[in-house]
């Protein structure tokens, strides 16, 4: 039993020096959503939520980044994937995109570092001021005529 509270004691410490390391080479990324230039709303269906997400100037486009979780601490991992749309100040659809597939796994009590899953989705360009951007946790396939329309658009 000490074994495995020193071996979680140790991990936990190695992923805490990682977080510092990371966010200290990430410092000079450009946080869109902090600056005003565009919102971001989260939506969640199913099993499989976003924990937290993020918007960043990248290059001469920007990123959106984020952490998936499952609420369920029972059964197989998830297939599931993150839909991104961009929407113009006005509510046009500037942009939309698709991350690739996580396998989000089960929650394990006590081990809850094990538990999460990052996304990442590229965009080309930055879009104006004011522009809102739309993520959806989304687990199965798309048909084309719902390509990522969330419960109750139109």
């Amino acid at each position: 039993m000490m074994k495995k509270k020193v071996l979680s004691l140790v991990i936990a410490t190695v992923f805490g020096i990682l977080t510092i390391i990371i966010s200290g080479c990430a410092t000079n990324r450009v946080d869109l959503v902090d600056t005003g230039m565009l919102s971001l709303e989260q939506h969640n269906t199913g099993k499989v939520y976003i924990a937290w997400s993020g918007a960043y100037k990248q290059d001469d486009g920007f990123v959106i980044t984020g952490v998936l979780r499952r609420r369920d601490r029972v059964g197989r991992a998830i297939r599931t994937h993150v839909d991104v749309t961009v929407l113009s100040p006005d509510g046009t659809i500037v942009d939309e995109a698709r991350s690739s597939d996580v396998y989000v796994a089960r929650r394990i009590t006590g081990r809850s570092y094990l538990s999460f899953e990052r996304f990442k989705v590229c965009f080309p360009n930055v879009p104006a001021m004011g522009s809102s951007v739309r993520v959806v946790s989304h687990s199965g396939q798309h048909d084309d005529a719902t390509k990522f329309s969330l419960p109750g658009d139109s």
